[in-house]
C-alpha cells in the first residue's frame, strides 16, 4: 500500500477504489497532492509561511528528477510518475489553484475564477494525460467540484456561500456531463458536488451511509 493512499481521508480512499489500474498510481498521486496542499493552507495562519511551503512543491515539481530530495514519498512518487510520462504541467495548475487560497478575503469574480480553473482542472486533467484531454463540459466540471470542495472547508460564510453559488452556475450550464470509466472517480465527484448544487445546499456529512452507496454504485455502474 502507497504513502499517498495511506495519508488520504476516507472519501478519496473510497473514490479511489474506482480508478483503473492504469491510472490507478495517477489518481493517487494527485488526491494525495491536493491533500497536502490543502494541509498547507489550513496549517498556516502566517500568509507568508505559507507560500514559503508551497514554493518548496514549485521547486519539486520544475527541478529535474535527479536533483528532487530523497525522503518525501510524493517527491518519489512525482518522478516516478514523470519517468512514466505523465504531464506535471497539471500538477502545476493544481499547485497555482492552491497559492490563490492565501490571498486576502474576500475575492473577486476573477480570483474564484482563476482558482476553479487552476484547481479544478488540474487535477482532473492530471490522470486524464493533461488538461488539453478534458473536454469543455469536463472543464466546467471540474471547477464546479472546485468551487464546491472550497465551499464545504471554508470558515468565512460570506465567501463559502459566493463559491457555492459558483458552484450551481457551473453545474446548470452542463446539465449532461459524461467520462468514460478511465475518469469515473472525477464523475463521482462530479456526482457529489452536482447532488448539492441542485438541492442548493451542501451535505453536511459525507461519511453517512447513504452517501457511500451512492459513491459504490456510481463507482460500479456509471450512472
Amino acid at each position: 500500500m502507497s504513502d499517498a493512499f495511506l495519508h488520504l481521508d476516507p472519501l478519496r480512499r473510497l473514490v479511489l477504489a474506482y480508478a483503473k489500474r492504469p491510472h490507478h498510481s495517477l489518481y493517487a498521486l494527485v488526491f494525495a497532492l491536493d491533500s497536502r496542499f490543502a494541509s498547507v493552507i489550513q496549517s498556516t495562519s502566517e500568509t507568508l509561511i505559507g507560500q514559503m511551503r508551497l514554493t518548496w512543491w514549485r521547486d519539486i515539481l520544475t527541478k529535474a528528477a535527479k536533483e528532487r530530495p530523497a525522503g518525501e514519498p510524493l517527491v518519489a512518487l512525482i518522478s516516478e510518475a514523470e519517468q512514466q510520462g505523465a504531464d506535471l504541467l497539471s500538477l502545476m495548475a493544481l499547485l497555482e489553484g492552491w497559492e490563490l487560497v492565501l490571498d486576502d478575503f474576500p475575492w473577486d469574480d476573477q480570483q474564484f475564477d482563476l482558482y476553479a480553473e487552476r484547481r479544478g482542472e488540474g487535477a482532473f486533467g492530471f490522470p486524464l494525460g493533461g488538461t488539453n484531454n478534458l473536454t469543455d463540459d469536463q472543464k466546467i466540471g471540474a471547477q464546479g467540484w472546485a468551487l464546491w470542495d472550497f465551499a464545504r472547508h471554508c470558515s468565512d460564510a460570506g465567501m463559502r456561500q459566493v463559491a457555492f453559488d459558483k458552484c450551481k452556475e457551473r453545474f446548470e450550464s452542463v446539465p449532461s456531463l459524461r467520462f468514460d470509466s478511465s475518469g469515473r472517480p472525477l464523475s463521482i465527484f462530479c456526482k457529489l458536488a452536482k447532488s448539492d448544487a441542485k438541492k442548493g445546499s451542501l451535505t453536511a456529512d459525507l461519511y453517512r451511509p447513504g452517501v457511500a452507496s451512492k459513491i459504490i454504485w456510481h463507482g460500479v455502474s456509471g450512472c
